[in-house]
């Protein structure tokens, strides 16, 4: 009985970037499911990293532990193994003690939970993958992640890919699916592997309204449909201009999809406004540099007041200088935070092998 087994001790460690979607999802149906498809990528130096210790000494529990000090998100982390003990019928014969750091402050304006879950979720495959002995790096081991990822916060399917991936269901691709994320492999023109994001840090506080709350007020939003062939709309256009190299389509697009998903919020009823007057300075700043310099920047928002500024490496010394001169006088204390796309997740330890009794 795997109760007899005395002092099994296991262990696997990940780093998981975060993601900005610049195709942004917006409400939920069914359970993590998003109403229109994203597109986004994955950061490189923002991101968590997450080692799961299972251990079967004393009562089942949940530990975890944020940068050394435990938190009450274990609360959230049982919550989410019961949601996937379905997948994973292993889960309720541990007891689990997680630790977890970010690279980036929590309240960034960088998605914590999507690089939080991201991490979590591939330590979980991995030590499923190895115990019954199926290959860890194939791609059904990725889908696996990305679709547990997704039951922990949607936007955490896309972080366990490198560079570019879509999740939702698009006519782009037969494999787009709702349960998880797909990377975009091959194709995309080399220029957008140089994609820098500069996050300007306008407010560090916590946000009025959570995510979770705003994806719920879509469920009867006057323009969900609208917003919904718009999301379709605009992902196909992100695509051909990666292809094509297209970069004028690109920050067209990715400013576009900003302001589209805070003109949900400032819609839904009731209504909320998550943009601060320095994140509307920063805007106006950005597009003014871009049409005196003819540079290609844009800005992408997330659900918050931070701005993401995009740009591309060649341009790299000119917009850090315009940053310098202009920009961080807008940002909380003058934060900013520099980064760029990223290479995906990186495992940092191998777990050890499991009790016979252990994966079924």
């Amino acid at each position: 009985m795997a109760g007899t087994v005395k002092h099994s001790h296991l262990k696997s460690s990940w780093r998981c970037p975060s993601n900005i979607a610049l195709v942004k999802y917006w409400g939920k149906r069914d359970f993590q499911k998003p109403m229109n498809p994203s597109l986004s990528f994955v950061l490189q130096n923002a991101y968590t990293e997450t080692s799961v210790e299972l251990h079967k000494d004393g009562d089942q529990k949940v530990e975890f532990y944020f940068e050394g000090v435990e938190s009450a998100f274990g609360e959230r982390i049982e919550q989410f193994l019961d949601y996937i003990s379905v997948r994973l019928n292993w889960v309720h014969k541990y007891n689990f003690r997680i630790h977890s750091r970010n690279s980036f402050p929590h309240s960034a304006g960088i998605a914590s939970s999507a690089s939080s879950f991201g991490a979590l979720a591939l330590c979980l495959t991995e030590l499923d993958f190895s115990w019954s002995g199926k290959p860890v790096e194939s791609p059904e081991f990725w889908q696996m992640a990305s679709e547990i990822a997704r039951m922990g916060s949607g936007s955490a399917c896309r972080s366990v890919y490198p560079g570019f991936s879509i999740w939702g269901k698009t006519q782009l691709f037969e494999s787009c699916s709702d349960d998880f994320a797909v990377p975009i492999l091959g194709g995309i023109n080399p220029v957008f592997y140089g994609l820098q994001d500069a996050i300007l840090m306008v407010d560090a506080g916590t946000k009025e309204v959570s995510s979770s709350v705003g994806h719920r007020m879509m469920d009867k939003h006057v323009y969900q449909h609208s917003r919904i062939a718009q999301a379709h709309e605009n992902i196909n256009a992100l695509y051909l201009a990666l292809l094509t190299g297209n970069q004028k389509k690109f920050v067209e697009v990715v400013e576009n999809e900003a302001l589209s998903l805070h003109a949900m919020m400032m819609t839904s009823n009731p209504s909320f406004i998550l943009l601060k007057p320095n994140s509307l300075e920063l805007i106006q700043r950005i597009r003014r540099f871009r049409e005196k310099s003819g540079i290609p920047v844009c800005f992408t928002i997330d659900a918050g007041p931070n701005i993401h500024m995009l740009y591309f490496q060649e341009n790299e010394l000119d917009v850090k200088a315009f940053i310098e001169r202009e920009l961080l006088v807008f940002c909380e204390n003058g934060k900013w935070i520099d980064d760029r796309i990223g290479k995906g997740p990186e495992v940092k330890s191998l777990p050890q092998h499991p009790p016979h009794e252990g994966a079924k």
